[in-house]
């Protein structure tokens, strides 16, 4: 096989592989007929109490940094910056995770 033949060769497939790949960008995810708001409803509920359990967490940490600094109980304040590390963490992995997601999904094609 001659340079010249490996080469055509390698340029069609490069160019049947990204026809391919832009094929493939074009599919558009969407709820079946009818299922939209209710897909909507279970998002929002799912957003809202993973929003309302990162706040919890973090008031009830610093509730037991401040029990722990008060009443000379130093497991309690560790335990509570460790739950307020928690919840840092668990706030930004939720705002990753919905711009992962938005940017799956989209805003529709």
């Amino acid at each position: 096989m001659s340079t010249a033949t490996t080469l055509t060769t390698l340029t069609n497939a490069t160019t049947g592989l990204a026809q391919r790949a832009h094929t493939l960008a074009a599919v558009c995810p969407s709820a079946p007929p009818g299922m939209q708001n209710y897909q909507d409803q279970v998002i929002g509920w799912v957003k809202w109490g993973v929003i309302a359990i990162i706040v919890i967490t973090a008031l009830v940490s610093l509730g037991a940094i401040g029990i722990g600094k008060i009443f000379a109980m130093p497991h309690a304040s560790s335990r509570g910056a460790i739950g307020l590390a928690v919840a840092v963490i668990m706030a930004i992995l939720f705002v990753t995770i919905l711009g992962v997601i938005n940017g799956v999904i989209g805003s529709g094609c």
